[in-house]
């Protein structure tokens, strides 16, 4: 009968716990649930990405490994776009048409 008993109890115990985990998933559900979780979500403080904006959202979508080859290709765009800046002197200026068209002094 010792066999029978602890089979009993090991049996038991398991609907006992499926039984908590199903109240805790059922307590999520629902209108009032939801609410509730809104509330503790609002109460923390911490924004979603679609309440984001400017510097925290560019900052947050860098973090993602699926923007890394995006984030890198800007990098280089905006590298290469830097470095034919700074190399733009007053002697390009002078031999460029288009600069001596549009923002020349009229000389």
């Amino acid at each position: 009968m010792s066999a029978g008993a602890e089979k009993y109890e090991e049996v038991t115990n398991y609907f006992k716990e499926r039984m908590a985990e199903s109240k805790k998933i059922s307590a999520t559900r629902g209108r009032e649930a939801r609410i509730k979780a809104n509330a503790v979500r609002m109460a923390s403080g911490v924004k979603t990405w679609r309440q984001k904006s400017g510097v925290s959202l560019m900052l947050h979508e860098v973090s993602h490994v699926g923007n890394r080859p995006f984030m890198i290709g800007f990098a280089i765009v905006g590298s290469a776009a830097m470095f034919a800046q700074s190399q733009f002197g007053d002697e390009a200026k002078a031999n460029s048409k288009y600069w001596s068209t549009f923002h020349a002094d009229g000389k």
